[in-house]
């Protein structure tokens, strides 16, 4: 009843919860919130064009890296890379900002959870509690906690309790037996629908597998499942740069960061660098997160060059309360 409860009132900037009143999305006016949250169905078909043909080029070099392991494996690694930065899409389907067509933002966002092993309805609630409780330590499922040794640093990265997660999720929605935090951020009018889903996923996923076997095909292993496994890293060093650090309160203007990056990365990641700005407006299209930045990057607190800079600063950190522990002892 508390989750329910918490859901009726909203901080200042109208997002939130009683139990945690997040602030920071009064610095954009009305005005040009308005402005920025028009849809479209242009620039999420061009994006996903593009993503498509980087899939096939990248699996290209894959194919034509056959035989030869010291060229299969980086090819496989880029080409898992591309797959698991689909997460992007996925993630604005779930908001219903990648396209104007509700139909079109469901279509999609079934296929790619379907691709990246993340069912798609199960995600759009969970992430809906993310952006509620955003770095709240206990009601916000998404929270990455800082690492406080090297070895939690790059079992992290790794995916050490990911995959469990993922698994769990798979076995526990095929099942209907969610755990207390899932039931916090699904409603008992969507679970039966959840449910069906991952259930459809798992039958999908056995028949792939039993199909391979009994014709002896290595096609799902070698260009869906061992490059998706191979990327997963990437897309947590990413994640961890989104909060990691960034400061556990209420204020989206200091618990979200903005990551500046590449062209290429941008063009991927749509645009989901820009992720303080993200929160502050989850409204807002992917495409006009770039203006959004213009508008706001002067408030905010936490803006990186590039992901290998977040990455030195979480390591450096971790160096330092090592050394301090080392002292203390």
């Amino acid at each position: 009843m508390e989750g329910n409860n918490s859901a009726s009132y909203a901080g200042i900037g109208g997002v939130g919860s009683n139990i945690w009143p997040l602030t920071g999305p009064e610095v954009v006016s009305r005005e040009k919130l308005k402005e920025l949250r028009v849809r479209t169905n242009g620039p999420g078909l061009y994006n996903l064009a593009i993503h498509v043909l980087a899939l096939a080029v990248t699996g290209s070099l894959v194919y034509f890296a056959s035989g030869n392991l010291w060229l299969q494996v980086p090819a496989m690694l880029v080409y898992g890379t591309v797959i698991v930065l689909m997460f992007a899409p996925l993630h604005e389907c779930s908001h219903g900002t990648a396209f104007r067509s509700r139909w079109l933002n469901h279509a999609v966002g079934f296929a790619i959870g379907a691709l990246t092993m993340r069912p798609f309805l199960y995600f759009k609630y969970r992430h809906a509690a993310h952006h509620t409780y955003t770095q709240h330590d206990e009601r916000d499922p998404d929270i990455v906690p800082f690492p406080t040794t090297f070895r939690e640093y790059f079992s992290m990265i790794l995916g050490a309790s990911f995959w469990p997660k993922l698994i769990g999720t798979l076995v526990r929605g095929s099942t209907g037996r969610y755990d207390e935090e899932e039931k916090r951020f699904l409603p008992d009018t969507v679970r039966g629908q959840v449910s069906l889903e991952i259930r459809l996923l798992v039958l999908l996923y056995v028949s792939i597998a039993a199909a391979s076997v009994y014709f002896g095909s290595t096609i799902a292993l070698f260009y869906w499942f061992l490059p998706r496994v191979m990327g997963e890293p990437v897309l947590r060093a990413i994640r961890m740069a989104e909060h990691t650090g960034a400061d556990e309160s209420p204020d989206l203007l200091a618990n979200t960061r903005t990551t500046l990056v590449n062209p290429i990365m941008r063009q991927l990641y749509w645009n989901m660098p820009f992720h303080a700005e993200h929160h502050l407006a989850s409204s807002v299209p992917f495409h006009a997160l770039g203006r959004l930045h213009d508008h706001v990057e002067p408030h905010l607190k936490h803006v990186s060059k590039g992901y290998f800079q977040v990455h030195r600063e979480i390591l450096g950190e971790v160096g330092r309360m090592r050394r301090e522990a080392r002292q203390a002892a």
